[in-house]
């Protein structure tokens, strides 16, 4: 870093606080400093750096699943924003597994994060324990409506399927089914389920469940909704955990021929891209994918600068029914 600074003809310092947070060097200095890292091929001790302060530069994010588009776009948006303020991300992939992050927790505060963002309230006791006794700063992103450890960025998912039911309330549906990835693995999904339940029953109205076993396989997806409509005949409207498990019915109308949305009504979440392309549009819920990231990253930065009032620490920013032609 010496031979940086002597090159750019600035400070140790100054060097030192572009490789952390480049915004607050003037464009000249940053400019110059850039140059002489690019001529020296110099790569910063990261892990010096974090013995110095007692603390890296890093980040720690855990997702359940880093090949959903959900999580994927929130990352993405959180891993911008921090970049330009110097941070760096470690992500670890829960695979809804609540052991894999209580695992995963252990090994990203062994790295001494100064900031470390979870997805949902459902932790183990370990995990627990082993978040109270450490002075992090955490968000827990992707839900509301719990107190939460720290901070709190999300949304209500029972207002989720709160939304949907009352669009199909609306059409006139009375007797629906609601068909879900495998709640173990998705508590989320859970939550939606019980919104859309309650509401549906709290007119009168009945509603059938269908789990899938694993993942949403659009065969095992297309097998379920078969023996559903055979079960119950009468039913008028599904709603779907996602928008993947929501193509998987439509398939399978398509197949029996059952018209969509006359025969049956279908809904998904997540406002994926293919949603505006199927036959018909498939009405969803748009959960706010990059704006908790945005927000995320926001709440932790001024955490981090103890500029954050504590009536800021929890933000609920809510969803948007989109409506198309499946309802």
């Amino acid at each position: 870093m010496g031979e940086v600074a002597r090159l750019a003809n600035v400070s140790p310092s100054t060097v030192s606080l572009y490789l952390r947070r480049p915004d607050e060097v003037s464009p000249g200095r940053a400019e110059k400093i850039q140059a002489a890292i690019d001529r020296l091929g110099y790569l910063p001790n990261t892990m010096a750096g974090g013995l110095a302060s007692s603390r890296s530069n890093v980040i720690g994010v855990l997702v359940p699943t880093i090949t959903n588009s959900f999580f994927s776009e929130t990352l993405e948006t959180l891993e911008r924003h921090l970049r330009s303020a110097g941070y760096q991300l470690l992500i670890g992939n829960t695979e809804f597994d609540d052991a894999r992050e209580e695992e995963l927790i252990r090994s990203i505060l062994s790295w001494n994060p100064v900031g470390l963002v979870l997805t949902g309230f459902l932790h183990t006791r370990k995990s627990l324990s082993v978040l109270a006794n450490n002075d992090t700063p955490i968000v827990e992103m992707w839900d509301y409506g719990q107190p939460g450890l720290d901070m709190v960025v999300g949304f209500s998912h029972h207002a989720c399927g709160r939304l949907v039911a009352e669009h199909m309330l609306r059409q006139g549906r009375r007797r629906m089914a609601f068909v879900s990835t495998n709640f173990q693995r998705d508590v989320r999904a859970r939550d939606r389920y019980h919104g859309f339940r309650d509401t549906v029953e709290a007119t009168g109205g009945t509603v059938e469940l269908r789990e899938l076993s694993g993942r949403s396989h659009a065969e095992e997806t297309g097998r379920l909704t078969h023996a559903l409509m055979q079960d119950h005949p009468e039913i008028e409207a599904i709603a779907c955990s996602n928008d993947m498990v929501a193509l998987g019915v439509l398939c399978e109308c398509q197949r029996q021929a059952w018209d969509v949305p006359g025969r049956i009504a279908l809904a998904g979440f997540g406002n994926l891209d293919f949603t505006t392309s199927t036959v018909p549009p498939l009405t969803t819920i748009e959960p706010p994918r990059r704006e908790i990231g945005q927000h995320t990253a926001r709440l932790l930065l001024a955490s981090l600068a103890s500029e954050l009032p504590e009536a800021e620490k929890r933000l609920d920013l809510g969803v948007r029914l989109v409506e198309r032609e499946s309802v």
